[in-house]
């Protein structure tokens, strides 16, 4: 199951849309908490029925586990009196939460469940001949569990009947440096047997299990995460919870039936957007695909009409190379360098060699017969710019291109008026 904004919005729904986004379509709960009111025969259990049943299940669960306890210590109770030792949670203080149907009720954590600590690691447990495969905080993630690296751990029968997990206990990590990884959470699924969890994990084991799912949500959701790290937060910049910060947690409670309906929604936008995903991805993968083979006819020649009158690459490469090879074969005289002044004093003007050569030029061929020499580049380019509203360029024609061996790109000529 993933965890998305759809929590937010159900604890609005009720609400006027000036006090909440827009933009997150609200779940169709409303038409249904309505259906069930005028359903005469439905007996709908609102927020604050389902959490008085809880905290009576609770209740009996403590009462349960104390008798058992007591009398594996030989204590066996003459009276009721060890019943008022059970601490009833009280409610959370709601007065600065979201508005919410008004079928709804707040509850804190420790009101749904018993919020429990882990081992400490010790040297003392390496003698302890019982052990067991424990999770540690690098095990615990949202709503994901890796349980790829699982370690073991001496641990003391005595300790058992607080440590060990079961199916559908909640594991929120305690601490973390980051603020976005403080208070991760999942549920434990029993895939390890007789398993524990360290002092940085917190086990939640709630009244009733079907309720994992819901707090879940709540707690990876925006609104839940914005409570998690308001109380995890510390001067020191670290993140931390504890087990009383866990307890006072505040937990939106819609009845059962309503809880399934949500989820039930919210399963079915899920799909949806997984089907978009999937048909975003095939779409992106396409894409790919169209830009490699757009590329591929680039290269190939295959974008643009060819003229078969056009020379083949291959004959324009062979006659390159037989130029520069009989170019290798000719001696060379040795060069004398020339002063600069000298070089300077043979150079031409671009605009004279322009207006004697009359026919367009390549820049190469206006370069070469102005006299410049490979170091000058710099200086032509500007000399050649200061001309530019003189100048008219234009394409060469194919007869013309092939005289060149680089394919000149462009020929530069003087403009009407300029020639004189």
């Amino acid at each position: 199951m993933r965890v998305t904004l759809w929590i937010t919005t159900a604890i609005h729904l009720d609400t006027p849309k000036s006090r909440f986004d827009p933009l997150l379509d609200p779940l169709p709960t409303r038409d249904w908490r309505e259906a069930q009111q005028k359903n005469k025969k439905a007996t709908p259990e609102n927020g604050e029925a389902l959490l008085q049943r809880l905290l009576a299940a609770r209740r009996a669960r403590w009462e349960e586990s104390e008798l058992e306890r007591l009398r594996a210590a030989g204590k066996e109770p003459k009276d009721v009196k060890w019943k008022s030792r059970y601490d009833e949670p009280g409610p959370p203080d709601s007065v600065h939460f979201p508005d919410m149907p008004p079928s709804w009720a707040w509850a804190r954590l420790q009101q749904l469940g018993f919020v429990i600590g882990g081992l400490t690691k010790s040297p003392k447990r390496k003698s302890l001949r019982l052990k067991l495969p424990y999770l540690r905080v690098a095990n615990v993630y949202a709503n994901e569990l890796r349980l790829d690296n699982v370690v073991s751990i001496g641990v003391d029968k005595g300790e058992l009947d607080k440590l060990l997990l079961e199916k559908g206990d909640l594991l929120i990590v305690e601490g973390n440096g980051s603020k976005d990884q403080i208070g991760r959470l999942a549920i434990w699924d029993g895939a390890i047997k007789r398993c524990v969890h360290q002092n940085h994990i917190i086990k939640v084991r709630l009244v009733e299990k079907p309720l994992g799912t819901w707090v879940l949500s709540w707690l990876l959701s925006s609104p839940g995460r914005q409570h998690i790290e308001k109380v995890a937060s510390s001067t020191t910049g670290l993140y931390t919870l504890s087990l009383n910060k866990v307890r006072d947690l505040p937990i939106p409670l819609p009845s059962a039936a309503e809880q399934i309906e949500i989820n039930r929604e919210v399963e079915r936008r899920l799909a949806a957007a997984d089907r978009l995903a999937a048909t975003l991805d095939r779409q992106l993968e396409r894409a790919r695909a169209a830009r490699q083979s757009l590329l591929r006819d680039a290269f190939a020649g295959h974008l643009v009409p060819q003229d078969p009158n056009d020379e083949p690459a291959s004959v324009l490469l062979e006659r390159i190379c037989a130029a520069r090879q009989a170019e290798a074969k000719k001696p060379r005289a040795k060069r004398m360098p020339k002063p600069k002044s000298k070089s300077t004093a043979a150079r031409r003007a671009l605009l004279d060699v322009l207006r004697e050569h009359k026919k367009p030029m390549t820049p190469e061929q206006l370069f070469r017969e102005a006299g410049f020499e490979a170091s000058q580049v710099d200086l032509f380019y500007r000399e050649l710019t200061s001309l530019r509203d003189t100048l008219r360029e234009q394409k060469p024609k194919a007869s013309e291109a092939k005289l060149w061996p680089h394919r000149a790109d462009v020929l530069l000529q003087l403009k009407e008026g300029a020639e004189k």
